[in-house]
């Protein structure tokens, strides 16, 4: 007859580990329109590039 085993109970443990799927942007919650909606109201009209057409260009 064979020897019976003892019993044992299995621990599932936490992982200590943050979930990386959840892991957010590095940029965060930031609004890029509004950031370039900001620069573009904070520079001067003279100072604005002047963008030449590309066929009238040549």
């Amino acid at each position: 007859m064979r020897a019976q085993s003892k019993p044992f109970v299995v621990e599932i443990k936490t992982s200590r580990r943050t979930d990386r799927s959840k892991e957010k942007s590095i940029w965060g919650n930031l609004d890029l329109s509004a950031v370039a909606q900001e620069v573009a109201d904070d520079v001067p009209l003279s100072a604005a590039p002047v963008i030449a057409d590309a066929k009238s260009a040549r």
